[in-house]
C-alpha cells in the first residue's frame, strides 16, 4: 500500500523539473508537452524509500486552462508538494491550486521554493513570506519550506529527504472495503489492448477477479494487473498506483471520470446533498447556478440549489443540493469541489453527504436541514437509528449502509454493537451479512404473532396451532422471512410459544382435546362416519370449514380426494374387509368393487390409500396384500 503525493503550482515554475531531477523520470511524457515546455496531461512517476516501497508522484498541468486535469490529479493524493518560483512568488494559479487542496482536504504537504539559483536572497525570502502568507488561515500552513534548484542541484537531497520523511507518517488507506479506483488514466498497448489506471481508494483486486466500470455498467475481467513501477503483480492494495489490463474492454467503454470496483459496489448518481464552503474571495452560490462539479477524476456540469432556499455567500458554509447533468459515481464521505461555469474558476467545495436525493421541496426543508444537520455533526450512532426508523420495514444491511453513508465498517460496527446493547436495536449475522432492526418493531411483529394464533386457539379450538406456512398471511406484506424467523426465536426462547411440528401455539395451549372441544370433535367424525365408506364430499353440510381442516390436521379425517373425506376407522375396516375377502390372493378392482359395496369411483380412491399405505400393491392389473399385514 502506497502514497501519492501530487504536485501543485502555477504554470512554468518547475514542478516537472523538479520531479525529474528526484526521480530521473520525466512525467512529461507526450511530444506537444515537450514542444512547448509545459505539462498538458497528468503525469506518473515513482521514487523508492530506503524500504523498497515507492512513493507515487502525480505531476498536474499548472495552467489555468488545464484546473480540470489539475482536479482529477489531486482527488485522489495523500499530500501535496507545492512549486512555487523564487522569481516569480505566489501567482493566481498558486492560489487556485492550494483552494483545491484545501476544499478536497489534502492539508498535508510541503513547499519547495524553485529556481533559488535565479534570484538573490532577498527575492528568496519575498517569496517564502508570500508563500507563508497564502498559507496562513489553512490546515497547511505549517508545512515547511525547502529552497531549492532542479537545474544545480541545490537542496534537493534535502527536498528528497523530506518527502520520504512525509511519506513514512502519512496514514494509509484501508484495504479491508470492497474494492474502488477512480480511473485517472486510459492507454492503449499493441497486444495487450486497453490498459486502465487510477488510484485504489480501498480493498484491493488481484488478477483474475472481475471489475465493473461505472458509469458504464459493464463488467470484465483482469488479465493482468500493474501496481506503481512494478509490470506484472498479482494484487493491488488501496492507496497503490494500478493498472488494469481487462478482458474484452474497449476505449469507448471507460474514460477519465469512470470507476473501477468491485461488481454490484458502486452506483451511478444524478443527485447528492452536501455541505458546501464557499471561497472568501470569489463568488456567491446563487439559486439553481450551473456549476461544474468535480468529483473523483469526474467533471459534470450541475445545477446548485442550497437546501435552506437563499444563495450561499462567499466564506459561508451551507447544504447545498445538486442536480447533475450527467451521472457520476461517488460515496457520501468523498470530496468534491465546484467551479463557475463561465468565467471558469473554482468557488468552493465541500463533502458528499446523500446520494441519490430528491428535489428540495419547500415544505420538507426543515426535515431536510435536520437530517442534513445529524449527517454532518451527529454521531454515527444517531445517524444509524435514524436510518433505521425510516427504512421499510425498519431493517437495513449494514453492508447497504456503509456503501450509502461511506461509515467505515469498524465504527459502524461500534455504533451497532452500543444500540444493542442499549436494547434499541436487533443485529443478526456478522460482517457484510450484518442485519439491524429496531427493537419495537420486532416487538410489534412478535405482538401480531401472539395475537394471530391466539385469534385461531380462541375461533378454531379443535386446531393443533397457527400453520408455520399461513403465518405470513397474518403479518404485514413486507416482513422479511429473516425477520419472521428472528421473532419466532425470541418468541420460542422467551417460552411464550411452542411449535409442534409445522403449527404454532401458545405456551398454555393443550394439544389434547378435552370438554366441550372434545365432544366438538366426536360430534363432527360421527357425522362423517354415518356415511360409511363412501365418505362425506366437502362441505360437510352443517358444520365449520375450519373446523373439518382443524380435524385432517390432528389425523381423525382422511382425504379419499380432494372434496371425499372419511375417518382412519374406516382404513382399518377396509383393510380387514380385504383380508377376509382374499387372503393371500390377488384381485381386481371389480373384486374390491364388489367387496367393499360402492361404485368403481369410490373403490379406485380406496384402493389407491390402500397401495399408499403399503397394505396393498400393484402386480399388473392386480393386486395383492402385503405380506405380514
Amino acid at each position: 500500500m502506497g502514497v501519492i503525493i501530487g504536485t501543485a503550482g502555477h504554470i512554468d515554475h518547475g514542478k516537472s523539473s523538479l520531479i525529474l531531477a528526484l526521480t530521473g523520470v520525466d512525467p512529461d511524457r507526450l511530444k506537444e508537452e515537450k514542444a512547448r515546455g509545459i505539462t498538458i496531461e497528468l503525469g506518473y512517476v515513482f521514487l523508492e524509500t530506503v524500504d523498497g516501497e515507492s512513493v507515487s508522484f502525480i505531476d498536474v498541468p499548472g495552467h489555468e486552462k488545464f484546473v480540470k486535469t489539475m482536479v482529477a490529479g489531486v482527488a485522489t493524493v495523500d499530500c501535496f508538494l507545492l512549486v512555487v518560483s523564487a522569481n516569480e512568488g505566489v501567482m493566481p494559479q498558486t492560489r487556485e491550486h492550494l483552494d483545491i487542496l484545501r476544499l478536497l482536504e489534502v492539508n498535508r504537504g510541503l513547499v519547495a521554493l524553485s529556481k533559488c539559483d535565479l534570484v538573490e536572497e532577498e527575492l528568496i525570502e519575498l517569496a517564502e513570506e508570500e508563500v507563508r502568507e497564502a498559507l496562513q488561515g489553512t490546515p497547511a500552513e505549517s508545512s515547511p519550506v525547502l529552497h531549492v534548484s532542479a537545474r544545480t542541484g541545490y537542496g534537493m537531497e534535502e527536498l528528497r529527504k523530506a518527502l520520504l520523511e512525509m511519506a513514512a507518517d502519512v496514514d494509509r488507506k484501508s484495504s479491508h472495503g470492497r474494492f474502488r479506483m477512480p480511473v485517472d488514466r486510459i492507454f492503449t498497448l499493441k497486444g495487450f489492448g486497453t490498459i486502465v489506471c487510477g488510484t485504489g481508494l480501498s480493498g484491493k483486486i488481484n488478477v483474475g477477479d472481475s471489475v465493473e466500470i461505472q458509469p458504464s455498467g459493464k463488467t470484465f475481467r483482469v488479465r493482468e494487473l500493474g501496481v506503481n513501477e512494478e509490470r506484472y503483480t498479482e494484487t493491488g492494495f488501496a492507496g497503490d498506483r494500478i493498472a488494469l489490463n481487462l478482458t474484452g474492454i474497449r476505449k469507448e467503454d471507460v474514460h477519465r471520470g469512470s470507476v473501477a470496483g468491485e461488481p454490484g459496489f458502486l452506483k451511478t448518481l444524478s443527485s447528492l446533498d452536501t455541505v458546501c464552503t464557499m471561497l472568501q474571495r470569489n463568488v456567491d452560490l446563487l439559486i439553481r447556478q450551473r456549476v461544474r462539479f468535480h468529483v473523483g477524476t469526474a467533471e459534470v456540469m450541475a445545477r446548485a440549489i442550497p437546501v435552506e432556499g437563499k444563495p450561499l455567500l462567499r466564506g459561508e458554509t451551507g447544504y447545498v443540493h445538486f442536480q447533475l447533468e450527467h451521472p457520476v459515481v461517488a460515496m457520501p464521505g468523498d470530496r468534491f469541489v465546484i467551479r463557475r461555469y463561465s468565467p471558469v474558476v473554482t468557488i468552493g467545495g465541500g463533502t458528499i453527504l446523500d446520494t441519490g436525493t430528491r428535489k428540495v421541496r419547500s415544505r420538507f426543508r426543515e426535515a431536510r436541514l435536520q437530517h442534513l444537520d445529524l449527517l454532518t455533526h451527529g454521531e454515527l450512532e444517531d445517524l444509524v437509528f435514524e436510518t433505521l426508523e425510516d427504512a421499510p420495514g425498519y431493517f437495513f444491511e449494514a453492508d447497504n449502509f456503509i456503501r450509502q453513508t461511506g461509515a467505515e465498517p469498524v465504527d459502524f460496527n461500534k455504533a451497532a454493537d452500543s444500540l444493542v446493547e442499549q436494547g434499541r436495536v436487533l443485529s443478526v449475522g456478522e460482517g457484510r451479512a450484518r442485519r439491524l432492526i429496531l427493537t419495537v418493531a420486532v416487538e410489534d411483529i412478535q405482538r401480531k404473532i401472539l395475537g394471530s394464533i391466539g385469534t385461531i386457539h380462541r375461533n378454531v379450538p379443535l386446531s393443533p396451532g397457527l400453520s408455520s406456512a399461513h403465518l405470513a398471511r397474518k403479518l404485514p406484506p413486507d416482513t422479511a422471512v429473516w425477520v419472521v424467523r428472528l421473532c419466532l426465536a425470541r418468541l420460542q426462547d422467551a417460552g411464550e410459544i411452542q411449535k409442534r411440528g409445522d403449527y404454532l401455539c401458545l405456551r398454555s395451549f393443550s394439544d389434547k382435546l378435552s370438554g366441550d372441544v372434545l365432544k366438538l370433535a366426536e360430534s363432527i367424525v360421527s357425522d362423517v362416519e354415518s356415511a360409511g365408506l363412501r365418505g362425506v364430499k366437502l362441505p360437510v353440510p352443517g358444520r365449520r370449514k375450519e373446523d373439518i381442516e382443524a380435524l385432517l390436521t390432528r389425523g381423525l379425517f382422511i382425504s379419499l380426494d380432494e372434496n371425499l373425506i372419511t375417518t382412519e376407522h374406516f382404513v382399518e375396516k377396509v383393510r380387514q374387509i380385504v383380508t377376509s375377502s382374499f387372503g393371500s390372493s390377488s384381485f381386481r378392482l371389480g373384486e374390491l368393487r364388489e367387496a367393499l359395496g360402492v361404485s368403481r369411483k369410490i373403490a379406485l380412491l380406496w384402493a389407491v390409500v390402500l397401495d399408499g399405505r403399503n397394505i396393498t400393491k400393484r402386480v399388473g392389473e392386480n393386486r395383492v396384500l402385503v405380506s405380514g399385514d
